[in-house]
């Protein structure tokens, strides 16, 4: 065969169409074997990042348990704190009820006696 001959046959308008379909053909295969690789590395990749988060499951149920320990833990303190608080309070109201009762017979003791006005000062 002749090589001037097989150019001037290959450039024929029906060759060209024929080597047009055929790189299309080719490029479509390509892209459908890429597609496909691609598609497998997604699943596997898809598998290690399932078979990650099993593993780490525990690891998640046990800190939330942690987690919702240590907020039922802080419950009960913040409560036992109000319980003081509330305590506190009232300790401190009666402390002040008697404080003025004594000042007050104080005052009257001072009322009947009055030699000793302003002995108590300090303890009003």
């Amino acid at each position: 065969m002749d090589v001037e001959k097989w150019f001037a046959e290959a450039s024929d308008p029906g060759w060209i169409a024929v080597y047009v379909i055929v790189a299309l053909l080719v490029i479509g295969i390509l892209v459908l074997v890429a597609t496909r690789q691609r598609r497998e590395h997604n699943r596997h990749r898809a598998d290690e990042l399932r078979t990650q988060a099993r593993q780490r499951e525990g690891t998640v149920r046990r800190r939330d348990a942690e987690a919702r320990q240590l907020a039922a833990e802080s419950e009960q303190a913040r409560a036992e704190a109000d319980r003081l608080e509330a305590e506190a309070q009232e300790k401190r109201a009666v402390f002040e009820r008697e404080r003025a009762a004594q000042q007050h017979r104080l005052r009257e003791a001072d009322k009947l006696d009055p030699r000793t006005t302003g002995r108590h000062e300090g303890d009003r």
